[in-house]
């Protein structure tokens, strides 16, 4: 990403006269690397991920990927946004159906996944009937579909209960280890970037800027919540904690 500047149009505005959401930000990911975006609400994290995926507009900039135009990206949203109509195994089924895929190589690769994430016997339930963790799997089991180079995830376990939220975390550090896929991740929650991140980018208020990158050598593999006890991790916490802008005033 090289001098990405977005700006989202107002009714009957062309696209230069917008709200400014991020000014002219910069930043590579290396292959198999995890950087975790934080910064203060409103400084648009989640539009440099829709930037990455294309789901915006760029007033200026461009987005390139090392492997070429057709790198798959996989894209984890807050909610699990499953279709609630739509068992486990047809949410995953349509989303390998767009991508082109047979109806038996759809349903065949469907359940493939659902057992890589240990949902096998959830195949023929619906969201309603699953667990807020239950639904993140299938929801990381559908960007699995993809089979993408790229994981783009915003602020993907923060609706999950403390406990759940671990143990998705960690499922999802097992999958990392197996696959050795590229995660850009947006939170608003420092313990977390630090502890799943190989690199922080700390973001001003919006319109967002880069501020500065946070390295963190913590070694792998990690766990999710055991992290937070390792050696030099309070020291990156408040490195985090510091870099970010402080909150401005809220007008009276």
């Amino acid at each position: 990403m090289t001098g990405v500047s977005v700006r989202y149009r107002q009714r009957g505005a062309r696209q230069q006269s917008g709200v400014p959401a991020v000014s002219d930000v910069s930043f590579s990911v290396a292959p198999g690397e995890f950087v975790a975006i934080v910064g203060p609400s409103g400084c648009g994290k989640s539009t440099l991920l829709k930037a990455i995926a294309g789901l915006v507009p760029l007033t200026s900039g461009h987005v390139t990927f090392g492997s070429g135009p057709e790198t798959r990206v996989g894209f984890v949203f807050q909610t699990d946004a499953l279709l609630p109509w739509s068992t486990a195994s047809g949410n995953i089924e349509l989303a390998l159906r767009l991508a082109g895929a047979s109806v038996t190589a759809a349903r065949k690769r469907a359940r493939t996944l659902l057992a890589h994430v240990g949902l096998e016997n959830a195949a023929e339930l619906f969201p309603g009937q699953l667990s807020g963790g239950m639904r993140k799997r299938v929801a990381i089991a559908r960007a699995l579909a993809y089979d993408p180079a790229l994981f783009l995830m915003d602020e993907s376990f923060s609706a999950l209960d403390a406990q759940t939220r671990i143990h998705v975390g960690n499922f999802f550090l097992s999958l990392l280890a197996e696959s050795q896929q590229t995660v850009v991740f947006v939170t608003h929650d420092i313990e977390e970037a630090v502890a799943l991140a190989d690199r922080v980018l700390v973001m001003s208020h919006g319109p967002g800027r880069i501020e500065c990158e946070i390295a963190v050598p913590l070694p792998r593999p990690r766990d999710y919540h055991a992290s937070r006890f390792a050696v030099g991790f309070d020291d990156l916490q408040r490195r985090v904690w510091k870099a970010l802008p402080a909150p401005r005033e809220v007008d009276q």
